[in-house]
Parts: C-alpha cells; structure tokens; sequence
C-alpha cells in the first residue's frame, strides 16, 4: 500500500434490534405462535358500538365523551335555577319595598290623627237622630249628653250609648260621622215578644225577644169586660204573645232579665212546639210550673201541665185537632198516658180576634160541666173556680188512654179500656 492511500474504515452492518420476548401467556405453546396470535388477534373494545374493526373507542375516551354529555345536559337546568332564584329575590324585594311604605303611611296616619283627634277642626256642632216608635228626639237629647269640645274623632260613643240605654227601648245604638261636625245617631228598638199580665190588678209588662223586661202599661177593660180579654185584645192588635196569670213573685225591672221560673216553662214549651203549632197558639196561662195552659187561635184550650214531654204533647194535641176540626175544645194533656177531650160550649165562646174570648171559655166550660158517672177516671185538673177535682171510682176501671166523646152537650162521655164514667173536674 502506497504511502498517499488514505485507510478507510470498513462500515459495520447494524445488528437487527431483538425483540424482547413477553412472558408466556399460556402452557404448553410455542412462543412463536403466542407472537404471531397476538398480532393477529384485534385489541379490545370498550366503548359501545356494534361490529368489529378499526371504529373501536378507547375506554378513556368514551368515559370523557359520556362527561361532556352529562355536562351539556346539567347546564340548562343550573341556569334555569339561577333564573328562578334571582325572580324570587326581585319579588321579596319589591314586598319588602311596599310593605315598608305601608308602614310608614300608617305612621303617617296614626300621626295625623293625634293631631287632629284634638283639633277645633272636627269639633261636633251639631247631632243627628231619627225618633223611633217609643225613643223620641227629646228622649235622646236628654240621655245622650255629649262633652262640649268633643271632636268627631275622640267622642265616647260606648258612654253615650250606655246612656242612652237608659231608656228600656234602646237596644243598641250606631254612630255616623258626618264630617266636618255632625254627629248621626241611629237608635235601634227592643222588640217586643210579648205581653205579660200579672195574676192581679191590671198591670201589664212588654217583655223584649232577648228576654229583657221593657216597661210597663195598664190595661184599660171596657165596661163588663175583663181584664185578660182586654190584655188579649191588646197583645194580638200590636202582634205579640199573650202571657197571663203570672204570679206576683214574679217582680219585673225595665232593663233586666225574666229569669223566673214560670216564664222559663213558657220558653220550653214554645221552643218545644213546632213552627206550626206555635203559629196558632195566642195565649198562655202561667200560674205555676206545674199548671200551664195555651189557647189557639180557633178557641181551643189545652191545659199542657208542667213542661216535659213536649213533642208528645204535641202529637197528641194535633191528634185531637184533625179528629174534630172546627170544634172549640178542651184538651188535658197534663199525663201523656191519660189525655182526655171535651166539647165547650161554642155558643158561648167566639173566635180569639174577639173581645170575650176568656169570658166565653169559662162560661163554655160552666155550661158543658159533666156529672159524675159510673167507672174511674182520675182528673187532677184545678178548675177555673179553684176547686180542686176529684176521682171517683165505680164498677169499672179505666187503665188505658181515656178519650171522652166531645158529641155530648151536657156531658162528655168517658170510654175506659174496662168500664165507662163521665169526666168532673171543678170548673
């Protein structure tokens, strides 16, 4: 080799790199064929999606993409949300805002009432009243003393009312204000419920709805009239219940309360009877609790007792009633299990829009008074002369109802369940 010959490295061929070999996977095979199933086999699927190839999504990828669904859905409804939290803070705000100026206009008002409850500017000058039936405007002007200097706006109207309530017929009394300075009175009535005559001398008390004693009248009796006649005359041209007899225990005060004991009988019956019935009946007669009688309209007279049984005395009235209509009566319903009916002499009593209508009950009974018979029938009726009735006792007996014949003009014929007798009771 000559001297100017450059030695040239000799290129070295590169060694092919080797491939690591993987664990075995299974037992008993070759590794080449382990090699060559795993190229040959396609990777894994995760994602979802149908068929096979290339179109497979990583596991990662899918579990973002399935986040920024959820995502897109979430944000509509948070900012629904916001919107609706925001809408109920503007309304809570505009309340807070109008019932703040409510306040402070009713500070505004309190203020100026106090200011002006006081001033010359509302002063009452003058005083409106309509009179009533039985409350005149002298009445009023007397009762209802007003301070000078009262104002429209601080007036005592509960101590003007009590005032006037004075007067038995003011019930109660309303109040208009009239501005700048009238004050309207408007006075409302007892009204009456009825008409109670006491058992002696002529004396009649009106006897308010609520219950309340309202003042008293004399009954005024024509020549050869009585006094109840005259009282009933009275009662029914003014439309109230007549309510006699009562007993001088009883001791009425205009303005206070009927708490006897014989009116509360009358109230129980009344409240007791039907609409119907309470309709017809004009009169009570209340001596006692234990003797209480009516009259209806059509001169029917029923001595009811004390007040118990009330419906079935009813029935037992309206029995009597239909059987014989158009017939003046006198029925004893005293002991429900023993009632008993009789004629009264029609002659003699006339409708109760008459002047006579008591007269002629007790001449009626007079006239028709029955004569002891055979038989057993027991009366404890108290007669309208004061004796005392009696029981006779015969052949028969009568245990069952007793209903006496009212055809008989002298006398009313008793049919007991055993024997028969005619019914006498003092009257």
């Amino acid at each position: 080799m000559s001297g100017d010959e450059v030695r040239r490295p000799t290129p070295r061929k590169k060694a092919a790199p080797s491939r690591p070999t993987r664990p075995s996977r299974g037992l008993g095979a070759p590794a080449s064929a382990r090699t060559t199933a795993s190229k040959a086999a396609p990777a894994p699927r995760t994602g979802g999606g149908s068929g096979s190839g290339s179109g497979s999504t990583p596991a990662f990828l899918s579990r973002a993409s399935h986040r920024g669904a959820a995502s897109s859905q979430q944000a509509p409804a948070t900012s629904r949300e916001r919107r609706k939290r925001h809408q109920r803070i503007e309304a809570l705000r505009i309340l807070a805002i109008g019932a703040g100026a409510l306040v402070a206009v009713a500070l505004a008002l309190l203020v100026a009432y106090f200011v002006l409850r006081d001033s010359s500017m509302f002063q009452i000058t003058s005083i409106e009243v309509e009179p009533t039936e039985h409350v005149s405007v002298e009445d009023v002007e007397n009762l209802a003393q007003v301070p000078l200097g009262s104002t429209l706006l601080n007036v005592d109207t509960a101590a003007i009312e009590a005032s006037l309530k004075k007067n038995p017929w003011v019930a109660s009394v309303s109040f208009e204000r009239i501005f700048p300075g009238t004050l309207k009175l408007v006075i409302n009535e007892q009204h009456v419920d009825s008409l109670v005559v006491m058992g002696s001398g002529s004396v009649a008390w009106y006897l308010g709805d609520a219950g309340t004693w309202i003042q008293p009248t004399r009954i005024e009796a024509a020549e050869g009239q009585s006094v109840d006649d005259a009282a009933l005359a009275l009662a029914q041209a003014e439309g109230y219940l007549l309510i006699t007899d009562v007993p001088s225990t009883v001791d009425p005060k205009s303005g206070s309360q009927a708490t006897d004991e014989v009116l509360q009988s009358v109230s129980e019956f009344r409240e007791g009877f039907s609409d119907e019935l309470s309709s017809k009946i004009v009169c009570y007669s209340a001596s006692s609790t234990e003797d209480i009688w009516c009259m209806l309209n059509n001169g029917v007279a029923v001595s009811l007792g004390s007040a118990t049984d009330i419906p079935e005395k009813e029935r037992i009235v309206t029995e009597y009633l239909e059987k014989y209509p158009d017939t003046a009566l006198y029925i004893v319903v005293r002991v429900v299990s023993n009632p008993s009916v009789r004629t009264i002499d029609s002659e003699t009593v006339e409708s109760a829009e008459g002047s006579s209508m008591f007269d002629g009950l007790n001449e009626g009974l007079d006239a028709n008074a029955p004569t002891q018979g055979e038989g057993q029938v027991t009366n404890d009726e108290q007669g309208t002369d004061g004796e005392q009735g009696q029981s006779q006792e015969g052949d028969g007996t009568s245990d069952g109802t007793v209903e006496q014949d009212v055809e008989g003009s002298e006398g009313a014929d008793v049919t007991g369940q055993d024997g028969a007798a005619s019914d006498e009771q003092g009257l």
